[in-house]
This record gives structure tokens, C-alpha cells and sequence, in this order.
């Protein structure tokens, strides 16, 4: 198992379908998020994404995937380069063979939507058909065509297919050095890519400075050196940090109680692991837990 394998492991992030299918007529996406990562490959057709990023407006063609993180300028998509509809009586919803325009589109919803694992990444992620590369362009034209035909359990079928799109999306970063600081540089580091990979794999393990200098075949002034000039902390402060991330998934998971959070993130005790989920997020477990991702003010 490599870092950044069980770095999308740990987080479990699962796609959530919302629309799939065409559109006719001035059509208008608006899908932004202060928690969630939004996606919209495009089946069929033409859309133009309408962002400060972009001027002029950005156009999207057959098999073009766009992303947009928690820290994207507001946007929409519509049907136009010029227009952007604020009347929506000439739009029409229909199947992607009978629509001018086909979608797919989807979210991953982020525990800590402003952590640095998501701000080292572009807040807005355009891949071509052209740069997409063979599994991504494998993967997408599956999840088309699925779209374009659909049958029974097509809903399901798709949206698992769609849970790859995170990683080959941070794949095509890395490789096009769209991500290349912190915790996806570090990620191909010779000497932290180990560290990493262990954390990441058994974050309740209780790891120590010294046991991690073992993996990584450096003394503790050079691991933490090496730490803080790609990741900005400590070894045990990333430990502690990644520990608080993956307990933001398990606190939604019902049947889970905080006792169980606790012990999976590694503390002894429940009073110890509230306090240091207070002090990363602002809040307690049990706040963020009945609120289930009220995640304003997270860090």
C-alpha cells in the first residue's frame, strides 16, 4: 500500500450521484460548496463554466471532467459562453440521447473541508479527454456510457464507478504538478512516503517520534526538519491532525459511539480525544456529531 492510497482509504470517500442525464434549452448548474468537493463530467455536448477563474468562461467538451473544491470561487455552468439564465422556463430535463447537453455529476462530502490536504490541491480541476491519461479516460467513457443506456441498478453502478474519480483526479495533479506542495509532495517523498504510509494505515498504532525516525532511516532533527519544510508541522502534529480527519467520517457513521471514535484515533480515553478534537475544529465531537457536518470554522 502506497501514501496516497491509504490516505483515500482512511478519508472514505464515497461519490454521492446527484444528477445524470441531459438537458435541453438555457440550462444553469449552480453547485457550490463550503464542504463538499462537486464534480460534472461532461457525457454529450458543450457547457461553459462562468468563474472569476476564468475569463472569458471556460468551455467544457464531450469527455471533460471539472472539479471544484471547498475553496473555488463561487460559479455556475450554463449553456452559453454569454448568458447566464436567470429564467429557467426554456430548460428541459431529459435523457442523455434526447439532450442537447449530457452530465454526470456528483459530490464527496470532506470532514475538514479546510485542512491542507484539500487547499494544496486547485481549487478549480479541469482534466481533457486529451490529458486524461488511460484509466481516468477508461473510467470516464464507462461511466458515459452507463449514463447514456441505463438499465437496472444504473443509479449504483455509476456512483461506484465514480468513487475512483477523486483519487485519478489527485493522480492527474501529481503527474501535471498541479499539486506538488505539501502533503502531495511529501507523498512522493522517498524518505516520508514510508512515515506517511504508516499513519495512514494504522492511525490508533501508538506511533512515536522515535518509531517513525525508524521507518523513515532519518534522526529526529532531520525527520521533523523534513516534516515541517513540506507539510508546514511535526511528525505528531500530522499524526494528530490525521487522526482528527478520519474521526470527522466516523463521528457521521451512526452506531459508532465516541468511545469507539476515541479508541479508533488512538487515545485512551474519550475526555482526551474530545479535548484535541476541540482544539483542531472549534467544537466538540458531540456538537459536530449532532450537527452532522455543520463544518464552518473547521480547520
Amino acid at each position: 500500500m502506497d501514501a496516497l492510497t491509504g490516505m483515500v482509504e482512511g478519508l472514505n470517500l464515497k461519490a454521492k450521484l446527484t444528477y445524470w442525464g441531459g438537458v435541453c434549452g438555457d440550462w444553469l448548474m449552480d453547485h457550490n460548496s463550503d464542504h463538499e468537493i462537486w464534480f460534472h463530467l461532461v457525457s454529450k455536448g458543450d457547457g461553459w463554466v462562468h468563474s472569476p477563474t476564468w475569463v472569458p468562461p471556460l468551455k467544457l467538451s464531450e469527455s471533460d471532467l471539472v472539479l471544484f473544491l471547498p475553496h473555488a470561487p463561487r460559479h455556475v455552468i450554463s449553456y452559453h459562453p454569454a448568458h447566464i439564465p436567470t429564467d429557467f422556463s426554456n430548460v428541459r430535463v431529459t435523457t442523455v440521447n434526447d439532450g442537447e447537453t449530457g452530465f454526470v455529476c456528483g459530490s464527496f462530502e470532506l470532514g475538514v473541508p479546510k485542512a491542507g490536504w484539500w487547499k494544496a490541491l486547485p481549487p478549480e480541476i479541469v482534466i481533457r479527454k486529451a490529458d486524461a491519461g488511460p484509466a481516468l479516460s477508461g473510467l470516464l467513457r464507462l461511466i458515459s456510457a452507463e449514463a447514456a443506456d441505463p438499465r437496472f441498478g444504473s443509479h449504483a453502478v455509476i456512483e461506484r464507478l465514480c468513487d475512483a474519480i477523486f483519487v485519478l483526479a489527485v493522480r492527474h495533479c501529481m503527474e501535471f504538478k498541479l499539486a506538488d506542495r505539501q502533503i502531495f509532495l511529501a507523498l512522493q517523498d522517498p524518505k516520508l512516503e514510508p512515515v506517511l504510509t504508516a499513519i495512514h494505515r494504522d492511525p490508533c498504532h501508538p506511533w512515536t517520534l522515535g518509531s517513525l525516525c525508524a521507518l523513515s532511516s532519518l534522526s529526529k532533527t532531520r525527520l521533523s526538519h523534513r516534516f515541517g519544510e513540506l507539510l508546514g508541522c511535526s511528525p505528531m502534529e500530522y499524526l494528530a491532525g490525521w487522526r482528527i480527519q478520519l474521526a470527522t467520517g466516523w463521528l457521521r457513521q451512526p452506531g459508532v459511539n465516541l468511545e469507539e471514535v476515541a479508541a479508533r484515533c488512538g487515545y485512551q480515553s474519550t475526555a482526551a480525544f474530545s479535548k484535541a478534537f476541540k482544539r483542531a475544529n472549534g467544537h466538540s465531537p458531540g456538537h459536530y456529531r449532532r450537527t452532522k457536518g455543520c463544518l464552518r470554522g473547521a480547520e
